[in-house]
This record gives structure tokens, sequence and C-alpha cells, in this order.
């Protein structure tokens, strides 16, 4: 005669509404939540599906030879503070987990400030740090996959990956972009390791572009000539047609 044994669960709820069971290949542990387990389990999912469309995009980025958007004229990094100690500002999104949120990076000699304009959620991101604590600074690579992202370490532990993108999407105020306005990299990068010859470049464009704006000067005023020696001569006369033969000539009664 064979016997077929089937292990049974048995469960009962304790005095504070948790579950404790217990079944014949293993028992669980006095105590445990299993709402809080199931808390787990959803931040663990939540966390591998982020990280999942992070290596699918970054990968159709690859694919395509990091084919991102031209920078506009409005797009350039803007002069906040000129003088001898320039303050410039980049737009940018910052990258989490599975989403974005969007301001300007500010760079000077001394710090490197982040501004979040929008979601109003996000505004805790925001942050100014001393440039001096700014440990690493290159384009973010993860599992062997470059994104279009730079990525900054400072000394008290803490990373941000940030995408330069076009000033209408730090200022706008909806959410979301295309691959379009996804700038490179580079310069978030150079502004932070090479600020004076970036700070110089945008000081420059700065000058041109304040020049070609200033006003045409007025027109000369010729109507008095000077001679070779400088001295003021009045025009000639106007020319008149000769005057008819047997006509009296000017100053003739």
């Amino acid at each position: 005669m064979y016997f077929h044994y089937q292990p049974r669960v048995c469960v009962h709820r304790n005095s504070t509404g948790g579950l404790r069971g217990e079944t014949a290949g293993g028992r669980l542990k006095a105590g445990s939540n299993p709402r809080r387990n199931f808390a787990m389990r959803s931040r663990t999912l939540t966390v591998a599906c982020a990280l999942f469309l992070f290596l699918l995009l970054a990968s159709r980025v690859r694919a395509a030879g990091m084919k991102l958007g031209t920078p506009g004229p409005e797009d350039a990094p803007q002069l906040v503070t000129a003088g001898a100690d320039p303050v410039i500002r980049i737009p940018v999104s910052h990258e989490h987990f599975a989403s974005f949120c969007y301001g300007y990076l500010y760079f000077s000699r001394k710090t490197v400030r982040y501004e979040v304009l929008h979601p109003e959620r996000d505004k805790i991101h925001s942050f100014e740090k001393p440039m001096a604590d700014l440990l690493v600074a290159r384009q973010w690579t993860l599992l062997g996959s470059a994104a279009p992202d730079a990525e900054f370490k400072f000394r008290d532990g803490s990373t941000f990956h940030f995408r330069r993108v076009k000033r209408k999407v730090a200022e706008a105020t909806t959410e979301g972009f295309s691959w379009d306005d996804v700038l490179p990299w580079d310069l978030l990068i150079d502004a932070a390791t090479k600020f004076d010859v970036v700070a110089g470049q945008v000081q420059a464009s700065v000058a041109q572009a304040a020049a070609a704006a200033a006003p045409a000067p007025p027109p000369v005023d010729d109507s008095t000539a000077m001679d070779s020696s400088g001295l003021e001569v009045a025009p000639p006369p106007p020319w008149r047609s000769p005057a008819p033969a047997g006509s009296p000539g000017p100053g003739r009664p």
C-alpha cells in the first residue's frame, strides 16, 4: 500500500493582524510581515524594470551612433554673471530611475549648482556643491552601455546624471522630450573641468552678439566740404542752364 503525502498550509492570524504560516517543507519566521515583503518585492521589480528600460534606450542610442539633436542659438550656455568671477548656466534634465526633472546647471570656478524648474515634486533635487568636491566628471556608462548623460560624483558620495537638453525642454511646463531635444553631453563635462575655457567662449559670444546688435552710426553730414588744407569751403552753386543770347546776364540791368 502506498500513501501520497501532500503538504498542507496552516495559516493563523495573530493578534496584530499579521499572518503566520508553516508548511511541511519550511516554516515562516515568527512575526514576518507579508505586507512588508510584498512592498520590498514591488520595489525590487520597479528598479529592475527601470534598469531594463534604461539599457533598452541606451542600446538604441548607441546603435543609432548617438545621433542627438543640434543646439540652436537659444540653447547655448548663458552668461548669468559677468566680470572676474563669471557664472554660466546650461539647460539640463536630471535622470532618476524611471523619470526626469528639468532645470539649469550653474557653473562657476567655486561651485556647481542645480536648479529644478519642474516638476514641483522634484524641487528637492536642487543642490549646490563646491567645485573642489567634484571627484568624477565623465560620460555615464552602465553595464557597458554608454548613455548620453554626464555623470558627476562628489566627495560626499552623491552621484548625479544629467542630460543636456534644449532650452524649451528645461523651461516647459510639461514633461517628456524626444531624442532630437537631447544635445551632446560633453559641454557639461567641459564646463566642470575646463571652466575658464568654456566661460571665455561664452563671454566672447556675448560680446559679439552685443556688437552685432549695436545701432549703426549716424550718417555723415557732407554739406560742408574741406579743401586740401582742411579749411571749410562752401559747396558750389547749383548748376544752371546758360542764359539765352541777348538776355542780360546776372547782375546786369
